[in-house]
């Protein structure tokens, strides 16, 4: 089964936009075993749109477009594909009362140069689009099957989830005996991870690894693509294959016996989702208290659902001011050691753990760079306070990655990080 992903838009070739759509594309396919070749991405030219359609349909099974479907003039996808499929574009009721229903709900009025949304080929049939205004379409061309979707990531996500997807699984007699186990890695460049799993395949030749780095974090994917592979399966009373989920744990933990404590979630998930989960099962809240981070931190424990249940109090105190005023820091440690130093990162977690009554606080103070370090304090260092109301520690990193935001990630992971640390050992002891 071979699959292309077609992308199309003037502001992908730019560099305006970050294709995520394809990156989403590519993994959903493989999760159904479907081979991904290709990613051709094409600005707003209704002759090359064209032509990419033409070609690709002698060369793959299966084409998933996005992009180019909206009301304005750069918006040509629906007219290439009329070109490549030599169907006529006409307007299609059924995508015309799709946006007017979604209009009507919106309290808006369907204008004219909305209408052009529902001007599709005529061979083709519509994919109602739940979320925005732009109706998607499939259509056959020569072997290959090609879906139209939206070029907003969330639009294409849901329409691809709830009707794209299903249809290709039908179509195609795609496998759903699919098992996904799934590792977070910190503290490990993607390099090492894949050289700690080399011999993966050795051990357990009917499953494959994937990898996606998503700075400073690594996930693993273990995947069992088809269960039948499996001899003399054993069914429970559910229909649940014992052996094959059997299988896929015994490969999850000697991934993890090699991966060794860089391993942060056992789940996939994300370190502040970890926290939040630990913060739950042990009836704790948090406090944050950050200089260098800006709010990162808080924003990525905001990000998780839930987190109104654990979370109380955040303080972006920048300037020593700041940190005297809201966080209660001593004037004669700032004097003393500067912002930058352990003692401040202490005083600052235990002035906001003090602010709400927390159970647990971190803090963040460093240099983010690129400007500002010493030969004593260079860029990249960041001291970070972890304070319960039984103690607080301080601990200091130097990382070296040169850049700015890369910076603010690892400090405000290495922050998470250093509290999940805790509420384990925490959770331990109750």
């Amino acid at each position: 089964m071979i699959a292309y992903i077609l992308s199309t838009g003037d502001e992908v070739l730019l560099g305006d936009i970050v294709d995520t759509n394809s990156t989403f594309l590519c993994n959903a396919a493989k999760q159904m075993g479907i081979d991904v070749k290709k990613i051709i991405a094409v600005g707003d030219d209704v002759d090359d749109i064209a032509a990419n359609i033409k070609q690709i349909s002698l060369s793959a099974d299966i084409c998933l477009v996005t992009g180019g479907l909206g009301p304005t003039q750069d918006d040509l996808t629906a007219q290439g594909c009329s070109r490549a499929s030599q169907s006529d574009l006409e307007l299609n009721l059924q995508a015309l009362e799709s946006m007017q229903e979604f209009f009507h709900k919106k309290g808006f009025e369907l204008n004219k140069e909305n209408e052009k949304q529902a001007i599709l080929p005529a061979k083709s049939k519509i994919l109602i689009n739940d979320a925005g205004t732009a109706p998607g379409f499939y259509i056959q061309i020569n072997s290959c099957w090609f879906y139209f979707m939206p070029g907003v990531p969330s639009e294409m996500k849901i329409m691809f989830e709830k009707q794209v997807q299903p249809q290709l699984i039908k179509k195609f007699k795609l496998s759903q005996d699919i098992l996904v186990e799934r590792l977070t890695i910190f503290g490990l460049p993607e390099s090492t991870v894949g050289q700690r799993l080399k011999n993966f395949n050795t051990h357990f030749p009917e499953m494959r690894l994937g990898f996606r780095a998503d700075f400073p974090v690594i996930e693993v994917k273990i995947i069992l693509s088809d269960r039948t592979k499996f001899d003399n399966i054993m069914s429970d009373t559910n229909g649940n294959d014992k052996q094959a989920h059997s299988q896929i744990l015994a490969a999850k933990q000697w991934a993890m016996e090699q991966l060794e404590y860089k391993v942060v979630s056992k789940k996939g998930r994300s370190i502040a989702q970890e926290v939040g989960s630990l913060l739950i099962k042990q009836g704790k809240m948090l406090a944050i208290a950050e200089s260098c981070t800006g709010g990162l931190i808080s924003n990525k424990v905001t990000d998780v659902a839930g987190s109104s249940q654990y979370f109380l109090f955040s303080g972006i105190t920048y300037s020593n001011e700041a940190k005297m005023k809201i966080l209660g820091v001593n004037e004669r440690t700032l004097i003393d050691h500067g912002a930058v130093h352990e003692k401040t990162a202490i005083q600052m977690a235990q002035g906001a753990l003090k602010k709400v009554d927390a159970d647990f606080a971190i803090s963040t103070t460093g240099i983010a760079g690129p400007d500002g370090g010493t030969k004593e304090k260079p860029v990249g260092m960041v001291c970070i306070g972890v304070a319960t109301k039984d103690e607080c520690t301080g601990h200091t990193y130097t990382f070296h990655f040169g850049d700015r935001s890369k910076n603010k990630q690892m400090f405000a992971t290495m922050a998470l990080e250093l509290l999940r640390r805790c509420l384990v050992e925490s959770g331990k002891a109750i």
